[in-house]
């Protein structure tokens, strides 16, 4: 689920999101949004894009097929004369669910599995049932709820339920789902490197007190970390094709989907974008050309030098098939990618006018998101308002690529323009 905020609300202020859970209003830290699927997400102009689990906590859900939700939005800011604040409700129906759905977030890790009971006799790998543990069970553990967790990283580590929803882990069920989720970079996960490609795994196993039978089941969801190569002009995004942590048989891929933003793209919407989706032996690789329009760039001057970073947000969604149990898996990742910094130095381009007796200088091109504050010359630094008192001409110059130039026009008479009189009386004007 996707909600998009308007820049007309958001830039320049700070934004704070709460969970509307009945006539309960719960912040979101970052450590609560990772634990219960949130994440978020905002562009240089403002635009805040939020990410919601359908498994997430505070998600109303309605028999695993309609799914209601409630955000509040609350924004502070110099800009603003007083808090602004907006309640979003957003309805979405979804029953298409494979037998295990894994979900790569920006903040976390996920993997729903459907549980099986009398009522649902499939087969499912890593789901088996003890009839004897009941009695080991404490009676406090209701029936039809989670007892315990064993966390392989890779050696076992048991909490309780009540301990690893302390550990910032998010585990619960639905009506027929199992939900366990982590944040990266926790203790009770770990990294391994698959096809040449970092990931980090969270693999659990959950014991579910049923009415007269103890459910063990073991899930896992292992996530890209790395796996990208940059050029200039392409980025290339590579996953691997087999994950171990994930399949242990043969296995058949299904569907391969690519999309931004966690929204699908048909091909003629990946041609026209020139994306690429292709699968190798060993990988899926998708192809992305940097400055594609789903991006942003952004400036940064690190040691007072230009530098620009192009970000994306590609998802690769696939959905393959287990030979020995015929059980599916949706596997669907968000990647934001940023590339590394590329070095943008300004062109500066100064003309003398003598006729009017005036300098003409253009600096650029920079991006949007740049302001011209200071000028330095070789007798002090200037802002630009004491330039323009000072009788300089200052001025911005937009295109229609959002980009922009910088104009400066200093008349031959102002102390910064540097005088020389050479041995035959005539006048030479610098700037420096």
């Amino acid at each position: 689920m996707r909600l998009t905020l308007d820049e007309a609300l958001a830039v320049g202020s700070q934004l704070e999101i709460a969970a509307i859970n009945g006539t309960d209003i719960i912040p979101l830290s970052p450590t609560l949004a990772a634990q219960c699927g949130y994440s978020m997400d905002s562009d240089p102009w403002g635009n805040t894009k939020v990410f919601v689990s359908l498994l997430g906590c505070y998600v109303d859900n309605q028999a695993d097929e309609t799914f209601n939700l409630g955000l509040r939005f609350q924004m502070y800011g110099d800009g603003l004369p007083k808090k602004v604040q907006r309640d979003v409700t957003e309805t979405c129906s979804y029953s298409r669910w494979a037998s295990r759905e894994i979900l790569c977030d920006r903040n976390y890790m996920e993997v729903s599995t459907l549980m099986v009971t009398p009522e649902v006799p499939v087969t499912m790998d890593g789901q088996k049932v003890q009839e004897t543990w009941q009695d080991a069970i404490p009676d406090a553990v209701a029936p039809n709820s989670i007892w315990k967790m064993t966390f392989h990283t890779p050696d076992s580590k048991v909490m309780v339920l009540k301990d690893a929803h302390r550990a910032g882990y998010g585990a619960m069920t639905t009506p027929t789902r199992l939900v366990l989720r982590s944040p990266y970079n926790m203790p009770e996960t770990y990294a391994e490197e698959v096809a040449g490609v970092p990931m980090e795994v969270f693999s659990v196993s959950t014991y579910y007190k049923q009415v007269r039978r103890l459910a063990i089941i073991v899930a896992a969801a292992a996530c890209p970390t790395g796996g990208l190569v940059f050029t200039d002009e392409v980025i290339t995004w590579y996953v691997p094709r087999r994950i171990p942590p994930l399949i242990s048989s043969a296995f058949k891929i299904l569907e391969t989907h690519m999309g931004i933003d966690g929204q699908r793209l048909d091909k003629t919407m990946m041609a026209i974008r020139r994306y690429k989706l292709s699968i190798t032996e060993s990988h899926v690789v998708i192809e992305l050309p940097v400055g594609s329009p789903d991006g942003y760039y952004k400036s940064h001057a690190p040691d007072y030098s230009y530098h620009i970073t192009y970000t994306v947000e590609p998802m690769l969604e696939l959905m393959w098939r287990a030979e020995d149990t015929q059980a599916d898996t949706r596997y669907k990742v968000l990647f934001p990618i940023t590339t590394p910094l590329m070095p943008r130095p300004p062109h500066v381009t100064e003309n003398r006018v003598p006729e009017q007796k005036v300098f003409n200088v253009l600096l650029g091109t920079f991006l949007h998101d740049v302001s011209l504050l200071n000028i330095t010359f070789t007798t002090g630094v200037l802002t630009v308002t004491e330039c323009n008192a000072r009788g300089f001409d200052f001025q911005e110059h937009r295109f229609a690529n959002s980009s922009k130039t910088f104009s400066l026009q200093v008349p031959f008479s102002d102390e910064v323009v540097l005088k020389h009189v050479s041995p035959f009386g005539q006048i030479d004007c610098r700037m420096l």
